[in-house]
């Protein structure tokens, strides 16, 4: 199954276009948006199956994290530039499913976004098959 991940990080646009271009090889249908309402307007269209959110974004991306959450029912990985596990608290506490410090090692973006859809479509198949 080929997943479709929105990568939002609004200043920092190399990165983005990094990040699009390696879960490209590896086979995911990536795209990038340019800040926190391009979610919104390309969910629709793009259907995301998970969200990476950078850390630059018009409010905070802990908030918009939170809001994502509240309306989605999708992964989220965030990216930041604080490092520590105060940070990581945060982004869970905030409902990330991942946050990991910028700049970031792509072959550990990769293996997250892989164990997280995973697992996320693992517990899709439970909810479903507990409801029978």
């Amino acid at each position: 199954m080929s997943y479709n991940i929105l990568v939002i990080n609004q200043s920092d646009l190399t990165q983005s276009s990094k990040i699009v271009a390696t879960l490209a090889t590896e086979g995911f249908n990536a795209a990038t948006g340019l800040g926190y309402l391009t979610i919104w307007s390309r969910q629709d269209e793009f259907k995301p199956d998970l969200i990476i959110l950078g850390d630059t974004l018009l409010i905070d991306s802990f908030e918009a994290c939170y809001l994502l959450r509240q309306a989605l029912d999708i992964p989220i990985v965030m990216l930041g530039k604080t490092p520590g596990a105060g940070a990581w608290c945060q982004a869970v506490g905030a409902g990330a499913d991942c946050y990991l410090e910028m700049p970031v090692y792509y072959p550990e973006l990769v293996a997250r976004v892989k164990a997280i859809l995973h697992r996320y479509e693992l517990s899709k198949l439970y909810k479903r098959d507990s409801i029978r």
